[in-house]
């Protein structure tokens, strides 16, 4: 009977270590896809010529492609690394499960933030009646026509940075809370799993 369990612990131990590492990279590679967003729109505010044609451009073009892409896949695959860590603790009725809860709700949260809904819902001024909300993440065209506008009012300033500064940020933050409460989750849920084959190991089998 201890032997069972203490394979148990182990196996449960073994899944949400495996679960950790995918957790991490791609918690990494949505936070660099946002940084590199947010880099490439101050370049191209205060320094890069984006109007013009050169292979240096093309694979810019190409990065914000990819991390768009990146942006609407990952963090759907991260929802369900979460869920499968929820589902993991729970049946192994391990501690930390409020956290992982909290941070699989924020990470829908960061799915719709980082869906580019501009895509569809798009009208290229800020004044116009028809503008809508977008996305945390722009694309190449938007980035090149709106760079390096100068809003002539307050408010259209206000939700010009929003939109390129604002927003990304928020999102920035709400994917280091995710990781927080994951790893805050995890390592309390690796510890349970410790204590309970350090008293598996202890404890004599039963006549």
């Amino acid at each position: 009977m201890n032997e069972l369990a203490l394979v148990n612990s182990a196996d449960y131990a073994d899944a949400l270590l495996t679960a950790r590492k995918a957790r991490s990279v791609l918690i990494l590679v949505i936070l660099l896809s946002l940084l590199f967003q947010l880099g490439l729109f101050f370049a191209a505010r205060y320094k890069l010529q984006i109007d013009d044609s050169s292979v240096a451009l093309d694979f810019l073009k190409y990065l914000v492609g990819l991390t768009d892409f990146l942006g609407v896949v990952l963090p759907i695959v991260l929802a369900i690394v979460l869920l499968l860590i929820v589902l993991v603790m729970l049946l192994g009725r391990l501690l930390g499960v409020s956290r992982l809860v909290s941070a699989f709700i924020g990470c829908l949260v960061l799915m719709v933030l980082l869906f580019p809904w501009q895509a569809f819902l798009m009208n290229q001024t800020f004044s116009s009646e028809q503008f809508r909300i977008p996305g945390v993440l722009y694309t190449w065209s938007e980035l090149a026509l709106r760079a390096r506008i100068h809003p002539d009012r307050p408010t259209l300033t206000l939700l010009y940075w929003a939109r390129f500064v604002g927003w990304p940020v928020a999102a920035i933050v709400l994917l280091l809370k995710i990781h927080h409460n994951t790893a805050t989750g995890l390592r309390a849920a690796l510890r349970g799993t410790a204590r309970a084959e350090a008293a598996t190991i202890q404890t004599p089998d039963s006549p």
